[in-house]
């Protein structure tokens, strides 16, 4: 268990104990951490922060990694961040490994997120490792010749846009399930059609309506889902042979929920099919005044990064407001409409905005959003003035 920022809650401030270190996260121990009357631990069991949405192009392109992997160091002010697997979370403590007490909190704040395989998230908990995985990565992709790309997502699309742009003369597939990139009726049909036509300029080769099946074909490392060496696939439907000697299976995201259901606290929780918590009009976990949820393990149906930002920094003015007894906030309002962003390479791809009748941007536009929403408003979150440390313990 590692522990970077103040150590000691000297002035006996409340606790604000905020799990998960991703968007959602970060922004609210930094809301918190700026009004000075509260103690912020986050706990992650990374040393960093992981920037997912560049994490693409960390696959493709040299030394970007170093701009999407931020260390923590410098993140609070009036807290801490303590790098640490959690094993039980419950509203008496969260529990996490190398500590025997529970960590105790005034208000706790689950943002534990979702896993998702390399390249698109990453398992390492040290920079230098996750570093060192992209570069091996992008040696792999570099020396191959035919790449096959399994599942339409943003994921999918992303990848097969970054290596496209950057290694046009490779023969890249990718095989959806639907009849449509992404899978979703919830945007307008000029989305689709645009992510298709930005794919096929690159070069990029789809098949639709169709899966792929791996026989027993495994993984080298089962949290990278990546597969090499020389393969003959065939498609379940069309009976398509493709031949590839990199392939990526770029589907099944997951709901960070262990901990949740590794202790007593699982059987009083109210969770959703998909294995997400319940919350109520203000974000709270149902039946708990002090406990809220946001981002992807939240039941609220938005999983974009700027919108976690948007519910961290209502749950921040939240406790804020209830610690200095300023009456309950008006409740939250989540947006109206389905928004997506999704890059193909560094000068394609398109988005809709939350907005009614869903504003859609041009591709230049919209590199000019991720750069803004993404990397630059990120990166400045976390690089803030550095602090003394002491060598107490946390309480």
């Amino acid at each position: 268990m590692g522990i970077t920022g103040s150590r000691e809650n000297k002035d006996k401030k409340p606790v604000v104990l905020i799990v998960g270190g991703g968007y959602g996260g970060v922004q609210c121990a930094k809301a918190l951490d700026k009004t000075g009357h509260f103690f912020v631990v986050l706990i992650d069991r990374k040393s960093y922060f992981f920037h997912n949405i560049g994490a693409l192009r960390a696959s493709v392109e040299p030394d970007y990694a170093h701009q999407i992997l931020i260390p923590y160091d410098r993140l609070l002010t009036h807290g801490c961040v303590v790098q640490a697997e959690v094993e039980v979370i419950s509203p008496d403590g969260v529990k996490v490994n190398g500590r025997d007490e529970p960590i105790q909190f005034d208000y706790l704040v689950i943002a534990t997120g979702s896993s998702y395989a390399f390249p698109g998230k990453v398992a390492e908990t040290e920079q230098s490792q996750a570093l060192a995985h992209y570069d091996n990565l992008r040696q792999k992709i570099e020396q191959a010749k035919r790449i096959l790309i399994i599942g339409g997502g943003p994921v999918g699309i992303e990848l097969a846009g970054e290596i496209a742009t950057d290694f046009p003369h490779k023969d890249i597939t990718l095989v959806h399930s639907g009849v449509a990139l992404l899978d979703s009726g919830a945007f307008k049909q000029e989305l689709y059609t645009r992510l298709q036509a930005d794919l096929g300029r690159l070069g990029v080769k789809i098949v639709f309506n169709d899966r792929v099946d791996l026989g027993t074909t495994t993984y080298a490392h089962q949290h990278e889902k990546f597969i090499e060496g020389d393969h003959t696939f065939l498609t379940t439907k069309g009976k398509i042979e493709i031949k590839a000697d990199l392939t990526f299976v770029c589907t099944g995201a997951h709901v960070n929920n262990k901990s949740l259901k590794a202790g007593p606290f699982a059987a009083e929780l109210d969770m959703n099919k998909e294995g997400r918590l319940n919350v109520n009009e203000y974000l709270q976990v149902k039946g708990y005044k002090k406990i809220f949820a946001i981002g992807d393990i939240s039941s609220k149906e938005e999983k974009l990064a700027f919108l976690a930002d948007k519910q961290a920094d209502y749950v921040a003015s939240f406790i804020t407001r209830i610690e200095h007894k300023k009456g309950i906030p008006e409740e939250y309002r989540p947006a109206k409409h389905p928004a997506m962003l999704v890059t193909v390479g560094r000068n394609g791809g398109v988005g809709q905005l939350p907005t009614k009748g869903g504003v859609l941007f041009n591709r230049l536009y919209h590199c000019q959003i991720c750069q803004i929403e993404g990397h630059a408003h990120f990166k400045a979150m976390v690089y803030i003035k550095p602090k003394e440390a002491s060598n107490d313990t946390v309480d």
